[in-house]
C-alpha cells in the first residue's frame, strides 16, 4: 500500500485556536439573558406567524419577525467585537477583571454596573491632572536642560579661543558634546558644526549641520533651511564632494530666489550670496562660463543695493568684483582681471579710511591678488610693490591680533617668497618661505588640523628653491615631509588631500627625474596619476588639466630613458585632453596646449621634422593671441628656434 505524504501548512495554525474562540463566544451569547430574550421573541412570533389568518395582521407579524431575527444578528456581531477587545486589551484592573467575569457569564447588564461611569471619571480626572502635572515637569526639566545646554554652549566657544592650551579642540569638543547631551538645539548643532567645519572634521560636522537642517524643514523655517543648506554646500565643496555642494546651493538659491519676491530687501543679498558661492564652485570646476553668469548676477544684484545703501553693500560689490578677476585671471583674460581687482582695490581702499579695522584686511587681499595677477604678467616690480604693501598691513593687524592676521602674514611672505625666486633672489625668497614656514609650525601646534595644510604647501615651496639651487639632499627631505603630512590628511579626509598628495609625489618625481634617479621617479610618477585619473572620474573638469600635466612629466621621463613609442603615447593623451579643455575655455588651456605642441615638436624634430614643423607652427599661432603672457611668448622663442634649426 503507498503511503499518503500530507502538507502541513504550520502558517495556518492559528485557524484551530480562532474556531476554539468563536465557540467560546457562541457559549457566552447563548448564556445572556438579552440572547434567551431575543429568541423568545422571534419563537412566539413565529408561532403567531403560523396562527394568524389575516393577512394584514400576517404582514405586520412578519415584519416585526425579521426586526428582531435583524436585531439578534446585530446582537451577535456586538458581543463578538466585545469578545475580541477583551482579548486584546490586558486585564490588568479590578473593575476590568469583574466585568470580563460577568462577560463571560453572560451577565453585559452586571458587566456594565461595574463599570461605574462616575467612578471612572473621577479616575480619569486624577489621572489627567497627574499627566498634566507631568508635562509641567517634563517642561521644567526641558528648560533645566536647555539651560544646561546653552552654559555647555558658551563653555564650548570658550574653550575655542584659549589657543594656548595644548588640549584646547579635544575639550572643546568635549564641552559641545555635554551641550548635545543636555539637549540638541538649533543653536549647538550648527555652533558644533561650524567649529568641526573650521578644524577640518568635515564627516563629523556634516552629520550636525544635516539635523539642524532637518529641524528647520520640520519647522518650515525656509530662511535657516536656506543657511544651513548654504553651509553644508561648503562643507562638500571642501570634501570636493562637487555635486553634492552643487545640489544644496541650488535648493538654497531656489529659496532665496521665491523669499525675495516678496520681500526684496530682506533676501535678495542672500540670492547674491548664493550666486557668488555657485560661481566659486563653477569656476574651480572650469565650467567658466556658468561662473561668469553667476558671478555678474550677484554684482548687478549688489550694485543695485549699494545705490541705497553702499555702506552695507559696497563692501559685497568689491567681494564679488574680486572675484570675477580671479575668473578673469584663470581664463587669461588679464586686462578685465586688473580693471576688476583695481575697481575692488579702490572701494576697499576708501572704506578703510573709515573703518580701518575691518577693511585693511581687504585692501591686503586685493593687492595679494594683484601682485599675483602683475608676477605672471612678468611685471615684477609693481607685483613686489603691492606685495609688501599687504605684507605691511599684515604685520600691523597682527600686532594687535596675531591670532587673526598671523596666517595673512605667513601667506603673503610665502607670495613674495615666490616673486623673488622667480626673479633670482634666492637668498632673500628663503628668509621669506623660512619665516612663513616658523609661522605656520607655531599656529600648528596649538591648531594642526587647520595649519598642518599649510605647513606642507610651505615646505614644498622651500623644496622647490633648494631643487633651484641645487641642494637636493634639502630639497627631498622636504618634499617628503610635506609627502608625509598630506597622506596623514588624507587617511582622514581624502577628498580635500589627495590632490596634494599627487602634487607632492610629482614635485619628488622631478627630483628624483633631475638627480636620474629614474625608477623612483616614475613609481612617483605613476601614484600621481593613478590618484588624479581617479580624482578626474568624478570631477573631470577640475582634475584632467592635473592628468594632462602628469603625463606630460611622465612623457618628459621616458624619452629620457629613450622609450620613445611610450613618451609619445604619452604626450599625445596630454595633447588630446588640452585640446579638448580648451574647445571649452580657451584663455585658459591654450597656453598648456602651446606647452605640450612645443614638446612634442621637440619631440619630433630629428626623426619626424615635417610633423615637428606643423607642431612649431600652431604654437606661433597661438602666442599671437597671448602677447602679454611671459610663458606662451617662450613657448613661441621655442618654436621659432626648432622652425630655424630644421629649415636651415
Amino acid at each position: 500500500m503507498n503511503e499518503a505524504t500530507y502538507n502541513l501548512n504550520l502558517q495556518n495554525s492559528p485557524v484551530g485556536a480562532i474556531g476554539d474562540r468563536n465557540q467560546v463566544t457562541q457559549n457566552i451569547i447563548v448564556q445572556s439573558p438579552d440572547y434567551q430574550a431575543l429568541m423568545a421573541g422571534i419563537k412566539d412570533k413565529k408561532r403567531l406567524l403560523r396562527l394568524e389568518t389575516d393577512p394584514l395582521e400576517k404582514l405586520e407579524i412578519s415584519g416585526e419577525l425579521q426586526q428582531l431575527e435583524a436585531q439578534l444578528e446585530q446582537f451577535k456581531e456586538n458581543i463578538v467585537r466585545l469578545a475580541e477587545t477583551f482579548s486584546k486589551i490586558e486585564i490588568n484592573t479590578e473593575r476590568l477583571r469583574q466585568a470580563k467575569d460577568y462577560f463571560d457569564q453572560g451577565q453585559f447588564r452586571e458587566a456594565d454596573a461595574i463599570l461605574q461611569a462616575e467612578e471612572m471619571v473621577k479616575d480619569l480626572n486624577k489621572l489627567l491632572q497627574k499627566d498634566q502635572q507631568l508635562d509641567q515637569q517634563k517642561a521644567e526639566v526641558r528648560a533645566s536642560r536647555e539651560q544646561i545646554a546653552n552654559e555647555f554652549l558658551i563653555k564650548a566657544q570658550l574653550w575655542a579661543t584659549f589657543y594656548e592650551q595644548s588640549n584646547r579642540f579635544e575639550q572643546t569638543c568635549e564641552y559641545f558634546a555635554e551641550s548635545l547631551r543636555a539637549l540638541k538645539t538649533t543653536d549647538n548643532l550648527f555652533a558644533y558644526a561650524v567649529f568641526l567645519q573650521k578644524h577640518n572634521q568635515l564627516d563629523q560636522a556634516n552629520l550636525y549641520y544635516t539635523e539642524a537642517l532637518q529641524i528647520y524643514r520640520n519647522l518650515g523655517d525656509l530662511p535657516l533651511v536656506a543657511t544651513m543648506l548654504n553651509n553644508l554646500a561648503a562643507l562638500h565643496y571642501a570634501k570636493n564632494e562637487r555635486l553634492i555642494a552643487e545640489q544644496e546651493y541650488q535648493e538654497a538659491l531656489r529659496i532665496y530666489q521665491k523669499l525675495a519676491v516678496e520681500t526684496p530687501r530682506s533676501f535678495l543679498p542672500d540670492v547674491a550670496t548664493t550666486l557668488n558661492n555657485l560661481a566659486v564652485l563653477h569656476r574651480n570646476k572650469n565650467e567658466m562660463a556658468i561662473a561668469e553668469q553667476e558671478y555678474q548676477e550677484a554684482l548687478e544684484i549688489r550694485r543695485e543695493l549699494a545705490v541705497e545703501n553702499p555702506r552695507s553693500f559696497l563692501p559685497y560689490v568689491a567681494v564679488t568684483l574680486n572675484n570675477l578677476a580671479v575668473l578673469h585671471w584663470n581664463k587669461n583674460e588679464m586686462a578685465i582681471a586688473e580693471q576688476e581687482y583695481q575697481e575692488a582695490l579702490q572701494i576697499r581702499r576708501e572704506l578703510a579710511v573709515e573703518n580701518p579695522r575691518s577693511f585693511l584686511p581687504d585692501v591686503a587681499t586685493t593687492l595679494n591678488n594683484l601682485a599675483v595677477l602683475h608676477r605672471n604678467k612678468n611685471e615684477m616690480a609693481i607685483a613686489e610693490q603691492e606685495c609688501q604693501e599687504a605684507l605691511r598691513i599684515y604685520r600691523e593687524l597682527a600686532l594687535e591680533n596675531p591670532r587673526s592676521f598671523l596666517p595673512d602674514v605667513a601667506m603673503t611672505l610665502n607670495n613674495l617668497a615666490n616673486l623673488h625666486l622667480d626673479i633670482n633672489e634666492v637668498a632673500i625668497a628663503e628668509q621669506e618661505y623660512q619665516e612663513a614656514l616658523q609661522i605656520y609650525r607655531e599656529l600648528a601646534v596649538e591648531n594642526p588640523r587647520s595649519f598642518l595644510p599649510d605647513v606642507a604647501m610651505t615646505l614644498n615651496n622651500l623644496a622647490v628653491l633648494h631643487q633651484c639651487k641645487n641642494e637636493r639632499l634639502i630639497a627631498e627631505q622636504e618634499y617628503q615631509e610635506a609627502l608625509q603630512i598630506r597622506r596623514e590628511l588624507a587617511v582622514e579626509n581624502p577628498r580635500s588631500f589627495l590632490q596634494y598628495v599627487a602634487t607632492t609625489l610629482n614635485n619628488l618625481a622631478n627630483l628624483h627625474q633631475n638627480k636620474n634617479e629614474m625608477v623612483i621617479a616614475e613609481q612617483e610618477y605613476q601614484e600621481a596619476l593613478q590618484i588624479r585619473r581617479e580624482l578626474a572620474v568624478e570631477n573631470p573638469r577640475s582634475f584632467l588639466p592635473d592628468v594632462a600635466m602628469t603625463l606630460n612629466n611622465l612623457a618628459i621621463l621616458h624619452w629620457n630613458k629613450n622609450e620613445m613609442a611610450i613618451a609619445e603615447q604619452e604626450y599625445q593623451e596630454a595633447l588630446q585632453i588640452r585640446r579638448k579643455l580648451a574647445v571649452e575655455n580657451p584663455r585658459s588651456f591654450l597656453p598648456k596646449v602651446a606647452m605640450t605642441l612645443i614638446n612634442l615638436s621637440l619631440f619630433y624634430k630629428q626623426d619626424q621634422p615635417e610633423a615637428s614643423i606643423t607642431l612649431a607652427e600652431e604654437v606661433l599661432e597661438i602666442a599671437q593671441q597671448f602677447p602679454d603672457l611671459p610663458s606662451v611668448q617662450q613657448y613661441a622663442e621655442a618654436a621659432r628656434a626648432v622652425l630655424q634649426a630644421i629649415l636651415e
